[in-house]
């Protein structure tokens, strides 16, 4: 086996750097029209300077912006929010959000944002919540509208194009001045659309960089330890496993299980907790993946099998930015490598396998096998190891880890089916 070299706790992340990270990780949601949350941030910061907020309000609006649909897990839902000025059912997601960021105490300043980041002013200014958050709801609202108008005039394709159409964004606008949206917001953000060099900034790393160079900022700049790193990531996990109705508590589960058996098999209580966050963001990668895959009952073709697998190295190049000069990334992107070479997406072979990594993959085969697929029901314990010994016995699996697994199957097999609430 492969020497497994201690880790240290060297988790070095700030909240600013952990928003940029899971703004990221949403923005795939998108597939064929990425980045939205970044494009919402940039107009909703660009249209508070305008609207001479402060510093530290102005910074609210950029981060609320980031992170507003992270109610979004579905591309198909992400496209009918871009398909009307005011589409069926806008608020599920947003309940959603809310009730994502109320579970994670370091981000929920920004739930109520989240939670009325749809509903339009004439109703807003009648709610009975703190005027903070109900500017800056309105405020992202008619950010998140204002990039709807860029997609539906740009139709996907050369975003510069928008620019021939600024007067008829400025319009759509002020129709619904007063009513969806605050007079004043609106009238700011006309002054924004007439400019050319507005549209030309959206870059996603133009907008990242703007954070980078914000004023220091006591709620941002908090570095995270590791019990605010795992509530990150358990937010993230449960906007991935809400991609699909039967991928629902998949991540938590192989984190679990994988902390369990990292002990089981010798690993510190330290290696341990990191693997479980490694765990929770496995799939992290899988927010880009096409709905239709996830969802096919049936096996996938040469083509879909294809796309389906990148979902790893988006894995990799989201947690590379979330946890910089961290093992952590790469013992989530090597789930679903193999001893023998066969796995994907490198070809890894034994060597290049630490222990935390033959753990990940093996208990990653483990709970999707318990847990039901568009294409067949849940397995019982026998057939999950009916499945998973010729795995192990062809080298594909580690034999060290199976034997610690098999010594408490039933156990970890009531974990993996067990419904509960993280």
């Amino acid at each position: 086996m492969n020497a497994f070299q201690p880790q240290e706790i060297s988790i070095k992340i700030d909240v600013r750097h952990a928003l940029l990270a899971v703004a990221t990780a949403l923005d795939f949601v998108g597939v064929d029209d990425l980045h939205h949350g970044h494009r919402v941030a940039y107009m909703a910061y660009e249209c508070a300077n305008v609207l001479g907020w402060s510093d530290e309000k102005k910074q609210f609006a950029y981060f609320a912006g980031l992170i507003h649909d992270c109610g979004v897990s579905s591309s198909e839902e992400h496209l009918r929010l871009l398909k009307l000025m005011q589409p069926e059912d806008a608020t599920s997601h947003s309940r959603r959000g809310y009730e994502a960021l109320m579970k994670c105490p370091i981000l929920d300043r920004f739930a109520l944002i989240v939670l009325y980041h749809h509903t339009p002013w004439l109703e807003l200014q009648t709610l009975h919540i703190p005027e903070f958050d109900r500017d800056l709801a309105a405020l992202v609202f008619l950010a998140d509208r204002t990039d709807f108008l860029r997609a539906r005039y740009t139709h996907g394709c050369h975003q510069e194009l928008i620019t021939l159409h600024e007067g008829l964004v400025a319009d759509n606008l002020l129709a619904h001045s007063g009513v969806l949206f605050e007079p004043n917001m609106v009238a700011a953000m006309c002054q924004l659309v007439s400019k050319d060099g507005f549209w030309y900034n959206m870059e996603a790393v133009h907008i990242e960089q703007m954070a980078l160079e914000f004023e220091a900022n006591q709620l941002y700049d908090k570095q995270l330890d590791l019990e605010g790193v795992k509530q990150i990531s358990r937010f993230l996990a449960r906007i991935v496993d809400a991609k699909s109705p039967f991928t629902f508590h998949h991540s938590d589960k192989v984190a679990l299980l994988a902390k369990l058996v990292a002990k089981d098999c010798g690993i510190s209580d330290t290696d341990a907790e990191l693997l479980y966050v490694a765990g929770l963001l496995h799939d992290v990668g899988k927010l880009k993946t096409p709905d239709l895959l996830l969802h096919k009952e049936g096996k996938l073709t040469k083509e879909e099998y294809s796309i389906m697998k990148r979902h790893t190295v988006d894995t990799d190049h989201t947690l590379k930015s979330f946890f910089p000069k961290s093992v952590i990334g790469e013992w989530a992107s090597n789930h679903h490598e193999r001893l023998d070479g066969s796995g994907y997406p490198f070809r890894k072979r034994q060597e290049q396998l630490d222990l935390p990594s033959r753990i990940l993959a093996l208990v990653d085969v483990f709970q999707a096998l318990t847990q039901k697929r568009p294409y067949r029901g849940s397995l019982s314990l026998s057939e999950v190891l009916d499945i998973m010994l010729p795995m192990v016995q062809q080298g594909k699996l580690d034999s060290n880890v199976y034997d610690v697994l098999l010594a408490d199957a039933d156990n970890f097999y009531q974990l993996s089916t067990q419904e509960y609430e993280v």
